[in-house]
């Protein structure tokens, strides 16, 4: 579960490190800082889906990608994804089993967010963390984006704002 007592690197524009503060530190104070999205397929064009539970200080009780988080301080994007499905999804993977699908720069839907998105196939039995997760789906992308399309507030904004490159790098694999 995130604590404020977590540290992030600060980033300039082009993604470089200038710094380091603390989890709340650079949300109060909107600072560029990174993250990353990861997107588990179960079985042949089927994708999971975490509503992300009561307790999250940002966007509680959202429905977002299978899992995300922020990327610690020192912490390489990968690192952070293998720890976030370990962490949300009890999934153990190595990194050749993570495949970088796009990154987005920051902007006011990421919260200021460089996000680097994955894919990866479930290697393992899903056991959500019940601190970070309350529920989770499998959809097709076409049931997600009519899901989408009819509740927008139900998605976390970074969701939303991802979801269009998602769907359009995944329909071309």
């Amino acid at each position: 579960m995130p604590t404020q007592n977590e540290v992030f690197d600060i980033v300039d524009a082009m993604d470089r490190v200038i710094g380091e503060a603390s989890r709340s530190l650079v949300h109060d104070r909107n600072l560029f800082h990174r993250a990353v999205h990861v997107f588990i397929q179960t079985r042949p064009g089927y994708w999971i889906l975490q509503k992300r539970s009561a307790q999250k200080d940002l966007e509680p009780m959202l429905w977002t990608s299978s899992c995300s988080g922020h990327v610690d301080k020192g912490e390489q994007y990968v690192e952070s994804a293998i720890r976030e499905c370990k962490e949300e999804l009890g999934l153990e993977l190595g990194r050749s089993e993570l495949e970088e699908i796009f990154r987005c720069s920051q902007c006011p839907e990421t919260g200021n967010e460089f996000v680097r998105v994955y894919q990866a196939r479930a290697s393992g039995r899903i056991i959500s963390c019940p601190d970070e997760i309350i529920e989770t789906v499998e959809l097709r992308l076409d049931e997600l984006e009519v899901a989408l399309a009819r509740a927008p507030h139900s998605y976390a904004s970074s969701f939303r704002h991802l979801f269009p490159f998602l769907k359009k790098k995944l329909s071309l694999t």
